[in-house]
């Protein structure tokens, strides 16, 4: 038998046993941090959407959120599902998380979308840090998109802040270190779950403009660990303007007049001649 045909069958047979590549599945839902326009908490983004990585990212579907207060830092906890028929081991030097950003709905401005990029965990030898991602037009407050930091082999979270005539928002990804804390050497069976807080932190948002749709989203960068090649769906939200709470109507009470003193004696008067009159005519 030639060379190059036992060289062939022995790739092939290679390949057979070596089976397909095993693939995870994460998806979040925010369970704390913001609420729904419909008063929910834990807040299921309806509609899977493509990943941070990807060139763009469908906003369709996604959740109406009640507006944060301003200025305040907001972490969100989030609970991460496997979705997957694959069980998955998180590796013990993670990625940190991606960050998206976004503002549209201002007349005379078109969309303006951030997406930053988490950094990867580096096994062995330094992370890498997470990207920065920043759009600032006609405002007039300062505004920094800030990246969570490399800690060791861990990689950095990413920071993305969009602010369009005063409106705004900065979004900050939690760091590989932030999230070993809980998620390093953790295993997900299929259909389990696990909450990590402050995944993602709102640093600075505003908004004037009404009308406004001030958006963000997060992801985890793809990974592999255990022989599992894991990736994650996008999550993302939109900040609305809440309806005005109406009070439930109470019960109905009708007030009733009380007689005036003067018409009170005058029934009674006429009540006693009445009276008088008819015992005069039984006589």
């Amino acid at each position: 038998m030639p060379r190059f045909v036992r060289h062939s069958l022995l790739a092939v047979a290679l390949l057979a046993d070596a089976g397909p590549a095993a693939a995870g599945l994460l998806t979040f839902t925010v369970v704390s941090g913001v609420t729904a326009v419909g008063g929910a908490t834990a807040i299921v983004d309806p509609l899977a959407q493509e990943s941070l990585s990807g060139s763009t990212l469908g906003m369709l579907g996604s959740p109406g959120l009640v507006d944060p207060r301003d200025g305040t830092l907001l972490g969100l906890t989030v609970r991460i599902t496997n979705t997957s028929d694959q069980g998955i081991t998180f590796a013990s030097v993670l990625p940190g998380v991606s960050v998206l950003s976004s503002i549209t709905g201002i007349e005379g401005y078109a969309t303006r979308t951030n997406v930053a990029a988490g950094g990867a965990g580096r096994t062995g030898g330094t992370g890498t840090e997470g990207a920065v991602s920043r759009t600032v037009l006609d405002l007039n407050v300062p505004l920094e998109a800030t990246a969570s930091p490399v800690v060791g082999s861990h990689g950095g979270g990413g920071g993305a802040a969009t602010g369009v005539a005063d409106c705004w928002i900065s979004v900050t990804g939690a760091s590989g270190a932030e999230l070993a804390v809980y998620l390093a050497g953790y295993h997900l069976a299929p259909g389990e779950s696990i909450d990590v807080p402050d995944f993602i932190r709102i640093t600075a948002f505003g908004r004037s403009v009404e009308g406004a749709r001030i958006a963000f989203g997060f992801d985890l960068p793809t990974f592999s660990s255990g022989g599992v090649s894991v990736t994650s769906g996008a999550w993302t939200g939109s900040f609305l303007e809440a309806a005005p709470e109406v009070p439930p109507p109470g019960p109905v009470t009708a007030a009733v007049p009380e007689p005036h003193a003067a018409l009170t004696w005058i029934g009674a008067l006429a009540g006693l001649g009445w009276g008088s009159l008819r015992r005069r005519s039984r006589g």
